[in-house]
């Protein structure tokens, strides 16, 4: 019969198995177009209406509001913000519960023999049910995991802060990329008009000359160089036209509204205003330094890799576990069905301390890889800061020679203009030279958008955010508002440059503190050091109160020994004293003394017990 049921239990089994297998399943047509219109509906979802008139600090709010990639950034960060919580919760001690049914096919039974007369005692014999129930709850807590989850919790700690560092990178990025985009399309919006206009001349001058040509009332090799400066131009215009589109769609993805979408965008009347950037280099290496986020970054990785060293350190240690259960058993042959049960385990791998030293010297093989990314992320941001900064005042250089040369060529086109209306000067010509000064003038306009640019490179390469703190929780408009005052503040050129001499007092005021710590911190960190400069300090003091009380003048030995606040107090007595001296008794000396001197409430009884020693000793 058991054999049957065994029988049936292992087919039952088999057949699970078997139609467990895993088949690899492709996704059809119609799911991925399921998934994409979804996803379509959720990417512009929940967004603020477009303004009639884009402005650039409106195109930077919806940008930093609704950019994909800065979202994801910002969901890493809630991860990594999530993680720490998850290492704490390793830190607890685990509370574990179980039950279960036991059903054995026969007896348990066994004998026993004894030791002395090798006879046996007894007859097989059971102690435990065929089927019983069995259920324990049990908490354990172990020293070394509670140490390595804590240690783990810390670079959770310090990831987190990177992770932060990382998405404030990818927002200066962001904003940088915005504003070159948006110049460009301006430039783009505003020569649109008259990249038509000649287009439209350029066309008639072609049509013109193709019948000239036909007709042969024109050189034909005249006609030729002609219609192939025409056709040059107008594949360069085209070119002009083809950048206007591109430049609308990057700007368009970038604040997260659909490509096809056409941006009405401000433009200046005029462009000419040129940010001011100042000109203390050394002042501007130290503040990219503070602001920068792969700087912090390495900082943060060379605090992790000392972290990882300690927890390898650590794991090479026994573990202790201490443990308590509550234990229950459905057993008839059992005295107690239920009972509990305390103990503590010391546990561990000997043999993994043999390895100590090469963990250590892997993980100064670590820290040393740290260190020197750090200090070639220093370099990198120190040159960064030069080359950005060296790069706008070459922008702002050739911006006034593009003017300078904008301006010839207008006066070119016009004195053409007036030649071809008094019928001296032909419509190629005339064509050509518009087209120049047209040139020229979109080449001043894109050296201003590339003066923008670098501006704008300059304010990455030193880390400075415009963004607050709460963005997320701001409207389009209150964030646009908020950017604007803050570009405009900097385009002044009052730049957020921190002061070498602040930062150098600051330094030193921080390391005053740690010096006046508590004398108790620091003879639990540094004994050695500490205890005999601390004796000596002692004995000193000794000294002093002695030769104090030697002159026996009580009064400025309480003034020594009370806190530095009373002093004062104690020194105007001591001057009173002495222009008293050669005009009053002892006597009266004493109670001058009783009467002048305020101490503290606290003080009160010190005070005048010690002026009861000194009437005594007169």
């Amino acid at each position: 019969m058991f054999a049957s049921k065994k029988f049936v239990c292992l087919s039952l089994m088999v057949s699970i198995v078997s139609g467990c297998g895993v088949t690899p399943k492709s996704l059809t047509v119609e799911e991925v177009a399921e998934f994409a219109l979804t996803d379509i509906s959720k990417i512009y979802k929940s967004q603020e209406e477009l303004p009639k008139l884009l402005t650039l600090s409106d195109a930077m709010a919806r940008a930093l509001k609704y950019n994909l990639d800065n979202r994801v950034k910002l969901m890493e960060q809630s991860v990594a913000s999530k993680s720490i919580d998850m290492a704490e919760h390793d830190m607890w001690p685990k509370l574990g519960l179980s039950a279960g049914y036991l059903d054995r096919s026969n007896i348990d039974a066994s004998q026993s023999r004894n030791i002395y007369t090798d006879q046996l005692n007894f007859t097989h014999s059971t102690s435990q049910q065929r089927a019983r129930e069995n259920a324990d709850i049990r908490f354990t807590w172990n020293i070394l995991d509670f140490g390595v989850s804590y240690l783990q919790a810390r670079q959770n700690a310090e990831k987190y802060l990177i992770s932060q560092k990382t998405r404030e990178k990818v927002m200066l990025k962001l904003l940088q990329q915005v504003r070159s985009a948006y110049w460009r399309a301006v430039v783009m919006q505003r020569m649109s008009k008259e990249v038509d206009a000649i287009l439209k001349r350029v066309d008639v001058s072609l049509a013109d000359l193709n019948a000239v040509r036909e007709k042969q009332l024109y050189t034909p090799l005249f006609a030729l160089n002609d219609i192939r400066s025409l056709v040059q131009t107008k594949k360069e215009l085209e070119d002009m036209k083809e950048s206007i589109v591109i430049a609308n769609v990057e700007l368009a993805t970038l604040i997260n509204v659909p490509a096809r979408t056409v941006l009405n965008l401000e433009t200046p009347k005029n462009f000419e205003v040129v940010p001011k950037v100042p000109n203390n280099i050394n002042e501007m290496e130290l503040t990219a330094l503070l602001n920068s986020s792969e700087y912090a970054s390495e900082i943060y990785n060379v605090h992790i890799e000392q972290i990882e060293t300690h927890k390898a350190l650590l794991r090479l240690l026994p573990g202790i576990e201490f443990s308590y259960a509550g234990n229950y058993s459905s057993n008839s042959y059992l005295f107690n069905n239920l009972w509990g049960e305390a103990g503590v385990r010391l546990a561990g791998d000997l043999l993994k301390l043999l390895t100590v030293p090469d963990t250590l010297e892997y993980g100064e093989i670590t820290h040393n890889l740290a260190v020197s990314r750090r200090l070639a992320v220093n370099t990198a941001v120190v040159a960064g800061v030069h080359l950005a900064w060296q790069n706008y005042t070459n922008a702002v250089n050739r911006l006034e020679q593009s003017k300078f040369l904008t301006k010839i060529d207008n006066e070119i086109a016009a004195l053409t203009r007036n030649a071809q209306q008094n019928r001296s000067g032909s419509e190629v010509e005339a064509i050509q030279n518009e087209f120049k000064a047209f040139g020229s003038e979109m080449g001043h306009l894109l050296a201003y958008t590339k003066m923008q640019d670098s501006f704008g490179t300059f304010l990455v390469s030193l880390g400075s955010s415009p963004v607050p703190q709460d963005y997320q929780n701001l409207t389009v408009t209150e964030l646009s508002k908020i950017l604007s005052s803050k570009y405009r503040y900097w385009e002044n050129g009052q730049l957020e440059i921190v002061k070498l001499e602040d930062i150098k007092k600051r330094i030193a005021e921080r390391l005053e503190r740690e010096e006046n710590k508590s004398i108790v911190r620091k003879v639990v960190e540094d004994p050695v050091t500490i205890l005999p400069d601390l004796t000596n300090s002692i004995d000193a003091h000794k000294q002093e109160v002695k030769d104090v009380l030697q002159q026996k003048d009580a009064p400025q030995a309480l003034g020594y020994l009370q806190s530095e606040k009373t002093k004062p107090e104690v020194q105007s007595i001591d001057a009173k004293k002495s222009s008293e001296k050669t005009s009053q008794p002892e006597a009266a000396k004493v109670k001058t003394v009783e009467k002048t001197q305020q101490p503290k409430a606290a003080d009160n009884k010190v005070s005048a017990t010690t002026t009861k020693t000194v009437e005594s000793s007169k």
